[in-house]
């Protein structure tokens, strides 16, 4: 638990820098970084986040990819479908029904808009929507429409500069964009 919390406030005081924020040192790549921690400290991860949003002086934007497709779904009056659905078929069988339907490029549209009016966002989620929603695909995307705001994936898992590999077991297709912060 030490090491996570030592990782977490370096990792605050970091983006707090000018250098960061205004994306010095990474040589014209996509200012996409990954903060990778053993899935067993999710909780800590998440009160970080939660502690250090109202409290530094830069103004983040915290994007959960479970809430962004709630409100995907609500927004299109099916919500209340879904729910019977897994009552009656099992979640399995929902998310193999909705995985389809489900366009990363919406996904990519809100967390532009949402970056137009932040210094920095961050995505949280991953785990929780990991069979409807791959990351490096989520972030090949991103990459055609947000250039100037820092995002920060937070993965519950492990970023080798090469892959993904999601709660140390299921590993990604190469994806090496991105720093590891």
């Amino acid at each position: 638990m030490k090491q996570i919390q030592q990782k977490l406030n370096r990792f605050f005081e970091e983006i707090q820098k000018e250098d960061f924020l205004k994306m010095r040192g990474l040589g014209n790549e996509v200012p996409y970084f990954v903060f990778d921690y053993p899935p067993e400290n999710e909780l800590i991860v998440r009160n970080s986040i939660k502690y250090y949003q109202g409290k530094l002086p830069v103004k983040i934007k915290v994007l959960n990819l479970f809430e962004l497709i709630i409100n995907l779904f609500d927004d299109i009056g099916r919500l209340e479908g879904l729910k019977q659905f897994e009552e009656e078929q099992g979640t399995e069988e929902l998310f193999e029904a909705i995985r389809p339907s489900i366009e990363e490029e919406l996904l990519v549209e809100q967390i532009a808009e949402e970056a137009e009016n932040a210094q920095v966002i961050f995505i949280t989620g991953v785990g929780s929507v990991f069979t409807l929603i791959r990351t490096n695909e989520l972030l090949n995307q991103l990459h055609a429409q947000v250039t100037n705001t820092p995002i920060i994936i937070f993965y519950p898992g492990e970023y080798s500069g090469q892959g993904l590999s999601l709660f140390n077991r299921f590993e990604s297709h190469g994806y090496y964009r991105a720093f590891s912060i």
